[in-house]
């Protein structure tokens, strides 16, 4: 996934991350194909390395109740950490019925300035490193998906638009969503996001005036679960959701780091099944509270009456020189 950084985004010294315990995937003998191993992960400052980390999805807050969402700050990796625990309650809060549902999009929200554009080629963009990933996914029988199976679209803010004050407003902001939707095996993969407010704070935009200048369906969650739900039978048994090129700083930094660690190696070139961190540790926290995590932590908020409980955990690898992540959303 392509993101670029906000001019205004602080760099902050790395603080040591200490002791934490994750998951993973190791080949096995007999039918059982991987079993799980626990790692102690340490991670410590070089005293002089220096990481931002931008809490939220392209367009969320750090605050849920006093920020505007497109706002960005640098956190370090604790505090990603703590971001992460804090969306992960948040999560947790919505599957017990204590927060309101996201809102819903009419069949014909889409034509409201935006343009979906089917792309081909199925999955013939991605690494090879992807095969054996969708050949895990349920419903798939063992198989990676069949071109006719997925739907390569490319989603552009390129029409003028009602906002959600029912003004037009003529001035497309160019936004763009490129994702695989793949109903037959319950998964969504991002390959290009760039979302309607990202980019009006790119163009140092007032945040006063952002909300005008969007329309009314334009984050991530609810662009993907919108496009999943017109193309799946039954959008509820969405369980998968990756990330296949992940480049911008904060998020490859994160999983850089912790391949790194993990492996004892100064290269973090892991090839799948790579490494699983659940969001009940450290490093899946700070997983959840990158770029590429957010995202997944607002769909399950939104659409937690859809969905129903589910236990993030997230799986970092690298398929040919790209940094993947992927979230399997555990049914609970």
């Amino acid at each position: 996934m392509v993101l670029v950084l906000l001019s205004s985004i602080i760099l902050l010294s790395l603080r040591p991350i200490g002791n934490n315990t994750l998951h993973r995937r190791e080949a096995a003998s007999g039918s059982q194909p991987f079993q799980d191993v626990d790692l102690a992960l340490n991670i410590t400052s070089d005293g002089t390395r220096t990481v931002a980390l931008l809490f939220g999805q392209p367009d969320q807050a750090l605050n849920f109740t006093t920020e505007h969402r497109h706002v960005k700050r640098a956190i370090n990796y604790q505090e990603a950490v703590c971001k992460g625990g804090e969306l992960w309650n948040t999560i947790q809060e919505a599957f017990e019925g204590r927060r309101p549902p996201g809102p819903n999009f009419g069949p014909n929200e889409l034509s409201n300035g935006w343009t979906e554009s089917p792309m081909s080629g199925g999955l013939g963009g991605l690494p090879p490193g992807w095969d054996p990933a969708f050949a895990t996914f349920s419903g798939g029988g063992g198989r990676a998906p069949a071109e006719s199976q997925i739907k390569n679209l490319l989603t552009s803010q390129d029409k003028p638009f009602w906002n959600a004050q029912g003004t037009q407003v003529q001035t497309p902001t160019g936004a763009r969503y490129h994702q695989y939707y793949v109903p037959s095996h319950n998964a969504i993969l991002a390959k290009y996001v760039e979302s309607p407010k990202h980019l009006l704070g790119k163009r140092n935009v007032p945040a006063a005036n952002i909300p005008s200048l969007v329309p009314p369906l334009n984050r991530l969650s609810d662009m993907s679960w919108y496009t999943y739900s017109k193309y799946a039978p039954n959008p509820a048994r969405l369980r998968y959701i990756g990330h296949h090129f992940i480049s911008n700083p904060e998020g490859s930094d994160i999983i850089d780091q912790i391949l790194k660690a993990t492996y004892n190696t100064n290269t973090p070139n892991i090839a799948w099944p790579g490494l699983q961190a659940s969001i009940n540790t450290d490093p899946g926290k700070a997983l959840l509270a990158t770029p590429n995590g957010v995202g997944v932590a607002w769909l399950l908020m939104d659409r937690a009456g859809v969905l129903g409980r589910r236990l993030p955990v997230a799986r970092i690898w690298n398929a040919n020189g790209f940094r993947c992540m992927l979230w399997d959303l555990v049914p609970q």
